[in-house]
């Protein structure tokens, strides 16, 4: 019984134990090591640029994603006759909306057709009534004396408009005592590119979540589906409705045969995604050579992007696959 007790008691050596546990931290290191190289997570910040790889070394596959972020998106673009917009007709459609922004200490709301306050806490302050347009501006006048009575003159405002994902005010300022500007951003411009781009909203509209300082978490994959595909993909983690500050001048996604593989990949499709999963149309995206890259009216938001390839006979590597399951059966 002393034997019998004895063998069941038996361990290993402490020095054996380290030597197994570290045999078996490496060979868990070098799996996780190998899954890596199929997913690659990055920042992408307001200024950048960078090409991003993935790999799949088993069908000997890569992706890389190019990207150019916070440079100016098709700047002073013509504008065809058709696509101009008139600021009394955005004024009509508009008429007694409200967008508000804050700007330091005050927050101001502007109502279309109506008046513009500056507001904080129980303290308010009428900066204007709406008077009409010249050109471009919404005018806003007779508001409250600036100083009286050192200072009768009336407090007015001029609003000019631009381009943006929601309505809100930005860019609120005093050039000149009690005689303020600010841009009041909205969608209805957008289709008109003469106007500014301002797609980042600071101040957001009335009771919106102010948006993130830029950065945003970016993931880069490659992987293969059971019918032999090949997919690769770059997306947003974050995936906002709107409000998002980050903005691309280009974008490219291609799909390739690696350093060591003599395959081709061959096209099958490809697509791409704004935030707010609202599809690229042809003309903002262009399709080709196994790639998907940006194309001449391109907005400047990106939330997903994709390319679907193969390499060789899809319907050979099935049969591959399927006659390697039927095997498998053989050893269990």
């Amino acid at each position: 019984s002393r034997i019998m007790e004895s063998s069941s008691s038996t361990q290993l050596p402490a020095c054996a134990r380290g030597i197994m546990a570290t045999i078996l931290i490496l060979a868990s290191s070098v799996e996780a090591h190998s899954s890596d190289s199929r997913v690659q997570s990055f920042i992408i910040t307001g200024e950048s640029r960078d090409t991003i790889t993935a790999s799949l070394p088993q069908r000997k596959a890569k992706c890389t994603f190019d990207y150019v972020a916070g440079q100016p998106v098709h700047e002073n673009k013509p504008v065809a006759e058709n696509t101009r917009i008139k600021v009394e007709d955005v004024l009509q459609r508009l008429s007694g909306q409200c967008a508000s922004g804050q700007s330091g200490y005050w927050t101001y709301e502007a109502c279309l057709g109506g008046n513009i306050r500056q507001y904080h806490g129980a303290d308010v302050y009428l900066l204007g009534r709406f008077s009409g347009v010249e050109g471009r501006i919404l005018r806003y006048d007779h508001g409250l004396p600036c100083d009286p009575p050192a200072n009768p003159q009336e407090r007015k405002v001029d609003v000019s408009l631009a381009c943006s994902d929601q309505m809100g005010l930005q860019l609120i300022s005093e050039p000149s005592t009690c005689a303020y500007t600010m841009t009041l951003v909205t969608p209805e411009v957008c289709a008109d590119s003469s106007f500014p781009k301002l797609m980042a909203t600071p101040g957001g509209g009335a009771g919106t979540k102010p948006p993130d300082d830029g950065h945003e978490d970016w993931i880069l994959q490659i992987r293969e589906t059971a019918n032999g595909q090949v997919v690769c993909s770059a997306f947003s983690t974050e995936q906002k409705l709107a409000g998002s500050l980050l903005s691309f001048s280009s974008f490219s996604l291609k799909i390739d045969g690696d350093d060591s593989s003599s395959d081709a990949i061959h096209y099958l499709s490809a697509k791409a995604r704004s935030m707010g999963r609202v599809p690229l149309t042809e003309s903002e995206m262009s399709v080709g050579s196994n790639a998907i890259t940006h194309g001449q009216d391109f907005h400047g938001k990106l939330g997903y992007v994709e390319v679907i390839g193969t390499m060789g006979n899809v319907e050979k590597n099935a049969e591959v696959r399927a006659s390697a399951e039927d095997k498998k059966g053989w050893f269990t």
